[in-house]
């Protein structure tokens, strides 16, 4: 889902690099096969996601919400040679094209995927990994975003990014008058946490949905 309007989306695509031919095919699958795609990473902002972990040559990352995969995708890009990204799905039924992309899209090795509550999972398999991954993406429920900043905050490295989308919530979280859904309480209640924790930078991109990033 992005907010940005459609000639400026077609405008940015036209100059960035080409989208893979794997990318492609998870995002026409997604959307002809698979309820609520809409959910699924925009293309601009994957171009995005690309070109951080490219920066950031990542040794581990945690992604929660892994859809379809297309975000796992862009966000493996840049993995050291040793690297992994652990990415975390509740809905079960995905796993057989969770899997199936990622292999189509050769990172399959670098991959380790757990299906269930995500909560749950960084309790009982991460919490004791203090400072372990250089990048963790937030895309899953909206209404316990501030639950997995809290619990992913002190696993990030020094110098690790996260990043949290959806943050506009399709601009009803900055619309005055909007009727307060679990949702849009969820995204508002981590900005505010996030605004008490410490970071060497913050800030929102307005690319897709509306994108936090920060460094710590």
């Amino acid at each position: 889902m992005s907010i940005l309007n459609d000639i400026i989306e077609e405008f940015c695509l036209k100059y960035s690099s080409p989208t893979s031919k794997e990318l492609n095919e998870v995002y026409r699958d997604t959307w002809v096969n698979v309820m609520y795609p809409q959910m699924m990473t925009n293309e601009l902002q994957g171009h995005l996601l690309s070109m951080i972990s490219v920066l950031k040559t990542p040794n581990l990352i945690l992604e929660i919400g892994t859809f379809t995969g297309y975000a796992t995708i862009c966000l493996a890009k840049g993995l050291d040679a040793n690297g992994k990204i652990i990415t975390i799905e509740k809905n079960k039924e995905l796993e057989n094209r969770i899997n199936k992309n990622l292999s189509d899209a050769r990172i399959l090795n670098k991959t380790e995927l757990f299906i269930g509550d995500a909560q749950e999972i960084i309790e009982r398999h991460f919490s004791k990994m203090i400072e372990s991954f250089d990048i963790i993406y937030i895309d899953a429920d909206k209404e316990n975003y501030q639950r997995y900043l809290e619990l992913t905050y002190p696993l990030l490295n020094r110098k690790g990014i996260i990043l949290a989308d959806n943050i506009f919530w399709g601009g009803k979280v900055f619309e005055e008058n909007t009727k307060l859904t679990k949702e849009i309480n969820g995204i508002k209640n981590f900005l505010e946490a996030a605004n008490k924790l410490k970071w060497q930078n913050k800030t929102i991109i307005p690319i897709g949905d509306g994108l936090f990033f920060g460094l710590k």
